[in-house]
């Protein structure tokens, strides 16, 4: 065995052994992952929305969301998704337990209500998973998001990267899913 197998296999074992964390410890990771994860895509597709217009920053979401998703997750130790009812990529599609929180959060913003900043759940796998919500809530946003005809550039080019889409149509306001973080 390499001293690469014996660290691997020693960071695996640290991990099994760690003790779970308190809800309050994943209320805090959740909101410091969640936030990573907005602030990384959010700073990233303001700068593709700059250089080159929502088709550059739909580009650069179809061909790079994921990976980062995937990367941050990898480095804290989480499982992170963004998903929503609505999903650009057939991969967000939420889950049973996630439809339930976000029909739930859509009611409450439907009698005027103010969502939560989070939401901590016990799931059925037995995993916990904290949820925040994800709100349009800047006019950017719209331009991917918001009334997008299918004849235009934008919609052509939504149709060529996302067959399936439903992530349009939204207004201020709206709520556009949740980022998933499951420990």
């Amino acid at each position: 065995m390499n001293l690469r197998s014996s660290c691997s296999l020693l960071f695996i074992s640290s991990l099994l052994m760690a003790e779970p964390l308190t809800p309050e410890q994943m209320v805090q990771k959740g909101t410091e992952v969640s936030t990573a994860l907005v602030q990384k895509l959010g700073g990233e597709l303001k700068i593709q929305m700059l250089s080159g217009g929502p088709i550059a920053a739909l580009h650069f979401c179809s061909q790079n969301a994921l990976n980062l998703t995937d990367q941050l997750a990898k480095e804290s130790g989480t499982s992170i998704k963004r998903v929503s009812t609505k999903n650009r990529n057939p991969v967000n599609t939420a889950s049973s337990e996630e439809q339930a929180v976000l029909s739930q959060w859509q009611a409450m913003l439907n009698s005027g209500e103010t969502l939560p900043a989070y939401k901590l759940v016990k799931l059925s796998t037995g995993q916990s998973a904290y949820y925040k919500p994800i709100l349009i809530n800047n006019e950017t946003c719209l331009k991917c998001h918001g009334d997008v005809t299918e004849d235009s550039p934008l919609g052509k080019a939504l149709q060529e990267s996302y067959p399936d889409d439903k992530a349009t149509g939204y207004k201020m306001g709206d709520l556009r899913g949740m980022v998933s973080v499951s420990f």
